[in-house]
């Protein structure tokens, strides 16, 4: 079976080999020397020399814990919601008692500079809540850099959800003046799922002080135990780090920036192949995510008899749509380890599906897309 869901993604031999590795005191050196790796590789991937603590617990338990950390009640925040996810990251900070002020974009979008300067220049608020890939959908923000300098130039401490964009995007926690940022283990650094990351710059710091935060999220906590003895406040998730670690290892000795063109350069090639074999694709152009393809079906042909067949016949395994695109889309993650060999047999799947459902698709566009990755250079 070959996984190509959103997240998790497919683990390589040697995560799965380190993942093995038996149980270690989570109060003795061996423990804080992987804390310690784990930190020091993700300030340089993430280009931060803030706080970054490591969360035994999945990507939407990473974003309560920014929420609840720096959302005082009755704070005014500014969250645009153009999917599943950038809907639950304000549910969340609504629930802690935030004054949410919604934007509304439509699905095939993402936020824009102009948008969000508009909603800024008309009501001061004190957080924002950016979604940088909207896993839901496909669809990213292209300009997520000046997205955040306008709001750091209005005063707003910005949060961030790059989920399923770190890894497979640019992303420069301090010289983009990120304030919170989090990130999961399982998508574009291709690491075992149950993991969250969290950076935290100085400014952020300021409110979390003041703020009435959480028990097991507290960061104040994870600081000082950090800080005090390469320690976390409670037990982690040994062997998921061990695993994560060596993920890590995988990315930097292929390079950074490597790992993050190669994603770019892979959703280039099979957009355009998808483009040539008359598939519909659900972004609009100028917002589709490198890190998750989604592609629209025609009404009476839906995401569980798509998925079925691709599972059953092909052994490919992909994922449908959410919230109110529920059964009319799919999407294919294009994260962590990519092989030409591999995202040819998907799309090669995708396409014979979709040839007996669809009219118009061109079944030998799989060929093409070998064919350019190939001459760019990719195995």
């Amino acid at each position: 079976m070959l996984l190509v869901t959103p997240g998790p993604t497919e683990l390589h031999e040697r995560v799965l080999a380190a993942m093995s590795k038996q149980v270690i005191s989570h109060r003795g050196p061996e423990l804080r020397e992987l804390y310690t790796s784990l930190v020091e590789k993700f300030r340089k991937l993430f280009k931060t020399d803030g706080s970054v603590f490591v969360l035994a617990c999945s990507a939407t338990g990473g974003i309560e814990c920014a929420v609840s950390n720096i959302i005082n009640k009755g704070d005014k925040v500014l969250s645009p919601v153009f999917g599943v996810f950038s809907e639950r990251f304000a549910e969340a900070a609504k629930f802690y008692g935030a004054e949410i002020t919604y934007i509304n974009i439509k699905p095939q979008n993402a936020p824009s500079p102009e948008l969000i300067k508009r909603a800024l220049d008309e009501r001061t608020y004190d957080v924002a809540l950016l979604v940088y890939n909207e896993t839901s959908t496909g669809t990213m923000s292209k300009d997520f850099k000046e997205i955040v300098r306008t709001c750091k130039e209005h005063g707003v401490l910005v949060a961030v959800d790059a989920v399923s964009a770190a890894g497979g995007v640019p992303l420069e926690v301090d010289a983009w003046g990120i304030d919170v940022c989090v990130v999961g283990s399982q998508k574009c650094y291709a690491g075992p799922p149950g993991l969250s990351i969290i950076t935290v710059s100085e400014e952020a710091w300021h409110k979390i002080r003041s703020s009435r935060r959480p028990f097991y999220f507290d960061l104040i906590k994870y600081k000082k135990f950090y800080e005090d003895n390469r320690e976390t406040p409670f037990t982690p998730a040994v062997n998921l780090m061990y695993g994560m670690d060596e993920a890590l290892n995988i990315v930097l000795e292929y390079g950074a920036n490597r790992w993050i063109q190669r994603h770019i350069d892979f959703a280039n090639a099979i957009y355009e192949t998808l483009e040539k074999a008359n598939v519909n694709l659900f972004a609009e152009k100028e917002y589709r995510s490198p890190t998750i393809i989604s592609i629209s079906l025609p009404s009476g042909v839906t995401d569980s008899e798509v998925l079925k067949e691709l599972r059953i016949k092909h052994g490919v395994i992909a994922a449908g749509g959410m919230g109110s695109m529920k059964g009319s889309l799919i999407r294919i993650a294009n994260m962590g380890n990519l092989s030409v060999e591999k995202t040819v047999k998907v799309y090669d799947a995708i396409l014979n599906v979709m040839f007996f459902k669809v009219n118009g698709i061109d079944l030998h566009a799989a060929g093409a897309l070998e064919e350019r990755l190939r001459k760019i250079g990719y195995q």
